[in-house]
């Protein structure tokens, strides 16, 4: 397994492709963006070694994402061919009106959730760790007074 720290490890790479929509004229750059993937996804969802596409869309901050994953040991092959179709699609995104920010970018894509059996294990060990430090911690010191009153009660002791 691929590593970048001794902790930080993984088995898949993503591309991502992705541009800013406009609002203008009823989203129809993003209407535009979205013919443009489903023009190549044939071809992209046919490269050797293709485990997911994505599309993500944020309406927010007007994103138009496609994120496609290798697992590490193809992602070779294909960065080999430039990504095909990228070079296309990415043209094709430039040339629609109220389309910007083009760019790209490659990085891991891992699954992290953890399974029901992993979950109880992790939070029973949180509890545990909790329970330590709470029994180690040194105890407050008493409040003077109430030491006071308690002295005076115990006449003076």
């Amino acid at each position: 397994m691929p590593e970048i720290t001794k902790s930080v490890k993984f088995d898949n790479i993503a591309r991502e492709w992705r541009c800013k929509w406009s609002e203008d004229g009823d989203k129809a750059s993003l209407s535009a963006a979205q013919a443009a993937l489903e023009e190549v996804l044939a071809e992209l969802s046919s490269v050797e070694g293709v485990s997911s596409v994505q599309r993500v869309v944020c309406g927010s901050c007007q994103d138009f994402k496609v994120v496609t994953k290798f697992t590490a040991a193809t992602f070779a092959e294909w960065e080999k061919s430039n990504f095909a179709p990228e070079a296309e699609f990415l043209a094709k995104l430039k040339a629609i009106s109220g389309v910007s920010s083009v760019e790209t970018q490659t990085y891991t894509l891992e699954e992290v959730k953890l399974n029901k059996k992993d979950v109880k294990k992790a939070m029973d060990k949180k509890a545990a760790e909790k329970e330590k430090a709470a029994a180690d911690a040194p105890k407050p010191a008493e409040d003077p007074a109430k030491k006071l009153k308690k002295v005076l009660k115990e006449g003076g002791k």
